[in-house]
């Protein structure tokens, strides 16, 4: 009986509040210059719609529209991704976010013809240009994870977490300060796997596009 109670002091200890207390986005987030030039993902966590078998020259690129979209987006969103054997994963014209708060990095993403009610939360956690990142969650984690740590989940709302940076060529020094903001803000890197951008190629005209 004793040890029971050790055990569950134990587990009690590292138990997680999620999302953490005072969690938040970015502040005075400048979305212009966010959407100016393209992202390549150097970490991303694995979602139902992001599988590890994806993690090959993933990038993403944001158009601000001059006017809401009959259904109320704001941005149209390119995503593009490989597997090993070359296949690409390109959205084409299919994604897109609304604006929630452009001020903190607030957005919600879906395919352009979801009204936005069933949209997915998409918050900038920290962003900066002159370094070259972003730090990117499907919104607040509010999911258990490991060591008292908290993450987002895996569906499609509400999942997903990357490490973004301009620069194609991976910068470890980079990629580990950013992975340590994200472990001060609460999260739990143990979702986060490496994406390879080596050796990456133009889109081939003839590639078959899979959103």
């Amino acid at each position: 009986m004793f040890r029971s109670v050790l055990v569950a002091l134990s587990s009690s200890a590292v138990a997680a509040t999620c999302p953490p207390q005072g969690f938040d986005s970015i502040q005075n987030f400048d979305l212009a210059m966010f959407a100016s030039k393209p992202w390549y993902i150097q970490q991303q966590a694995e979602t139902s719609y992001l599988p590890k078998s994806e993690n090959y020259c993933v990038s993403a690129e944001y158009t601000v529209l001059d006017k809401k979209t009959t259904l109320g987006y704001d941005i149209k969103v390119h995503n593009l991704a490989y597997e090993k054997d070359g296949k690409v994963h390109d959205s084409g014209d299919v994604i897109y976010a609304k604006i929630v708060d452009a001020k903190t990095g607030k957005l919600e993403v879906g395919p352009y013809f979801v009204p936005t009610l069933f949209s997915g939360a998409y918050w900038v956690i920290d962003y900066d240009e002159h370094e070259g990142y972003a730090l990117i969650s499907g919104g607040s984690p509010t999911k258990e994870g490991q060591d008292g740590l908290c993450r987002t989940g895996t569906g499609i709302n509400g999942a997903g977490l990357w490490i973004f940076s301009r620069q194609q060529a991976r910068n470890e020094q980079l990629v580990q300060k950013v992975r340590s903001i994200a472990q001060t803000k609460g999260f739990d890197l143990t979702v986060l796997n490496d994406v390879d951008q080596s050796k990456c190629k133009p889109l081939p005209p003839d590639a078959l596009f899979v959103v």
